[in-house]
């Protein structure tokens, strides 16, 4: 069963009867044929019910909640009830359906698949500590942990970049950073910052912005490799503040694409 259309359906359902109550004329709703549709309807939505309460996916309460308003709507379509309880009724089951089943087995399905997406993703990279690294980050997203995964493969990215800058040689570096600094382009000349590095471990310390920036510099990355790297780090950034953003695994899948294909699996990063 695809749980997430079949609510979809319900749903659907649910708002064309809401029209039609809220087109009665009378203060009850008494015609045989719209009590029908609602038991119906109810009828569609137990077998739903029923997968979601054998599953861990959505909140016990919650759906108990939703099963008890079906519950009183079901009573009331027994005979002719006030129109006021049906609104009452169709607008909490349908409000809480959507906000509180619906968007919650979305986001819990795609948590239980991501690892084998994400893991699809990385399998090409060759370096097994780098690749048992992301594992990490891929089991954080497993666990619903998704800002840590977004922060640890971040650091996977920052790795390959320090690695590729300093196989260069420092002083390499230092003179690279320099000419960027005095570049007057567009891209580069907001960049003031003098560096002079002196270890490997120096160049570590440095933004990764600055060195993200660097890589471009150095025509590693084109424009639009550079400005979608440049997201990924905005991304990491905003997942590595206590902050209320919470990304969701679509943005982290997109976000895995786009490190693995801008670094970790780039041949100029190797």
């Amino acid at each position: 069963m695809d749980v997430a259309q079949e609510l979809e359906d319900v749903l659907e359902a649910l708002a064309a009867i809401q029209k039609d109550v809220n087109k009665l004329k009378t203060a009850s709703v008494s015609g045989q044929a719209l009590r029908k549709r609602v038991k119906d309807t109810h009828k569609s939505w137990l077998p739903i019910a029923g997968v979601l309460e054998a599953g861990e996916i959505v909140d016990t309460a919650q759906l108990q909640d939703v099963q008890s308003a079906w519950m009183a709507l079901v009573k009331l379509a027994n005979g002719a009830s006030p129109q006021k309880q049906y609104k009452l009724l169709l607008r909490t089951i349908v409000t809480k359906t959507e906000s509180e089943l619906l968007h919650t087995f979305i986001k819990g399905s795609a948590i239980q698949t991501i690892g084998n997406s994400l893991r699809k993703l990385v399998q090409p990279i060759s370096d097994a500590d780098l690749l048992k690294y992301l594992d990490e980050s891929i089991r954080c997203a497993e666990n619903n942990c998704i800002r840590a995964s977004v922060v640890l493969a971040w650091c996977a990215v920052a790795y390959m970049v320090h690695k590729k800058l300093t196989s260069l040689g420092i002083t390499t570096v230092n003179a690279e950073l320099a000419k960027m600094k005095a570049d007057r382009g567009l891209m580069f000349r907001t960049f003031t910052r003098d560096y002079v590095f002196s270890s490997a471990a120096d160049v570590q310390e440095a933004p990764d912005a600055h060195l993200i920036l660097l890589c471009r510099f150095l025509t590693y990355l084109d424009d639009t490799q550079y400005k979608h790297l440049k997201g990924a780090l905005d991304l990491r950034n905003g997942c590595g503040h206590p902050t209320g953003y919470q990304p969701d695994p679509v943005k982290l899948q997109a976000y895995y694409a786009d490190i693995t294909q801008l670094v970790l699996l780039n041949p100029t990063f190797a």
